[in-house]
C-alpha cells in the first residue's frame, strides 16, 4: 500500500509559535515513511494556512523545510478539501488557536480525522480557571494547586487588584500569577511582594483577562504521560520529573532559552506515591474526555508527597526530547511508533463519530 498523506498543522496565531516548529520538525524527521505521506500545513502568525514541498533528503531535524513553508509557501484556497485529502490530520500547535478547542472545532466542521483530544477537553483543559473548577468539584474531587482566580472584565481592575493583595494575605508570598490561556509559561510570574505581585498582574493581563493566582508550594514538579481514548486499555506512563537549580522556577526561558532543566525519568518516589499519582492522572484525563495524549502535571509537596494537580496539557511539547514522548519512552512506546500511534487513535476516534446517528 502507498503511504497515507499525513497534514502536519504548526505554526499558529500564539505566543508559542516557535515552539510548535520545534515539535513539527521532529515529528517530520521521525514519521514513518512506509506508512505516511507528511504533508505541510503552516499556520503563519496572522493566521493564514499555507503549504509546499517538504524536503525529506536533508540529514536530520531541521526547521528549515518548514519555516520556508510558513514564509513563501502557497495559500491553502480550499482548506477543508485540502485536510479531506489526507488520511488524518496532526496538530502541532500550541496555545491558544491551536489546543484550546478551536482547530479541534473545524476539523469537526470539515469532517476529518484528527490526533488528540476534541473540542470541549481542549477548551477545558486550556482555561486553567474552567479547568480548576470541574476537577475539584464532585463527582471528580481531585485535589488542585490552592488559589484563586480573578476576571478583569467582571470584576474591573481595581476589584481584581484588591482579591489579589487578598490572596497574598491570606496564603502568604511567593505566589504564582498565570493569564488562564496560556501556556509554555508565557505571561507567568512569580510574587515575593506586593510589588512584584502587581507587576505579575500587569504581565498577565496582557495576555488574558483572566488571571489564576495561586500560591508557592515548597513542592516538586512531576508530570505523567498518558496514552489512549481513555478505556481500559489507556497507558499511564511512570512519573518524571523536572529539576531546575536552586532558586529557580520553570519560566518560557528556563524551558527553551537557557537550557537548565533537567529531568528525572523516571523518578524515584515511594510506590504508594506512584501509584497515587497515576491514578489521579487517569482520573483527570477521563474526567476532562481527553482523547490519543495528554501531559498531567502535579505539584509533589517535598515533605508530605502530597500532590496537587496543576494542570492537564491536551497538546504538550513533542519534540524527541520533551516530556511526554520521553515519559513514553519509559512506557515502552518509541518516538516514531507513538507517532503512529495517535494516528491510529485519530483515526479509530473518527470512525466512531462517525458511526454516530445524525437523524432521529
Amino acid at each position: 500500500m502507498s503511504p497515507q498523506r499525513l497534514a502536519l498543522v504548526y505554526g499558529g496565531r500564539s505566543s508559542e509559535h516557535d515552539v510548535s516548529i520545534r515539535s513539527a520538525t521532529e515529528v517530520l524527521a521521525a514519521v514513518d515513511r512506509s506508512r505516511f505521506e507528511p504533508v505541510a500545513v503552516a499556520v503563519t502568525r496572522e493566521g493564514a494556512f499555507k503549504t509546499g514541498p517538504i524536503d525529506a533528503s536533508l540529514p536530520g531535524p531541521t526547521e528549515a523545510p518548514l519555516r520556508a513553508v510558513l514564509e513563501s509557501g502557497e495559500p491553502i484556497a480550499d482548506l477543508g478539501a485540502f485536510l479531506r485529502s489526507c488520511a488524518c490530520t496532526f496538530p502541532l500547535l500550541h496555545g491558544p488557536y491551536g489546543e484550546d478547542g478551536t482547530i479541534q472545532g473545524l476539523f469537526e466542521v470539515f469532517d476529518v480525522p484528527y490526533v488528540g483530544s476534541g473540542v470541549l477537553a481542549s477548551s477545558l483543559c486550556m482555561d486553567k480557571v474552567a479547568f480548576k473548577r470541574y476537577v475539584a468539584a464532585a463527582p471528580n474531587d481531585i485535589p488542585v494547586t490552592p488559589g484563586i482566580s480573578v476576571d478583569l472584565v467582571l470584576e474591573g481592575r481595581e476589584r481584581v487588584f484588591e482579591r489579589a493583595h487578598a490572596a497574598a494575605e491570606a496564603h502568604g508570598f511567593p505566589l504564582f500569577v498565570k493569564p488562564a490561556n496560556q501556556g509554555s509559561s508565557v505571561g507567568v510570574s512569580r510574587a515575593d511582594d506586593l510589588a512584584s505581585l502587581d507587576a505579575a498582574l500587569d504581565l498577565a493581563l496582557r495576555y488574558d483577562a483572566q488571571v489564576v493566582i495561586e500560591k508557592g508550594l515548597d513542592a516538586r514538579e512531576i508530570e505523567l504521560a498518558v496514552f489512549g481514548d481513555g478505556g481500559p486499555d489507556t497507558v499511564v506512563s511512570p512519573p518524571g520529573e523536572i529539576i531546575l537549580p536552586k532558586g529557580e522556577w520553570y519560566t518560557y526561558e528556563t524551558k527553551y532559552v537557557d537550557d537548565v532543566a533537567s529531568y528525572a525519568i523516571p523518578v524515584e518516589l515511594p510506590a504508594a506515591t506512584t501509584a497515587r499519582l497515576q491514578e489521579l492522572a487517569l482520573r483527570a484525563f477521563r474526567a476532562t474526555r481527553c482523547s490519543g495524549l495528554a501531559r498531567v502535571d502535579f505539584l509533589v509537596e517535598r515533605d508530605s508527597l502530597e500532590p496537587w494537580l496543576n494542570e492537564v496539557n491536551t497538546l504538550p511539547g513533542f519534540t524527541s526530547i520533551s516530556m511526554y514522548p520521553k515519559l513514553m519512552g519509559v512506557a515502552g512506546v518509541s518516538y516514531t511508533e507513538l507517532i503512529s500511534k495517535l494516528v491510529d487513535l485519530g483515526l479509530a476516534a473518527y470512525e466512531q463519530r462517525r458511526g454516530l446517528s445524525t437523524t432521529r
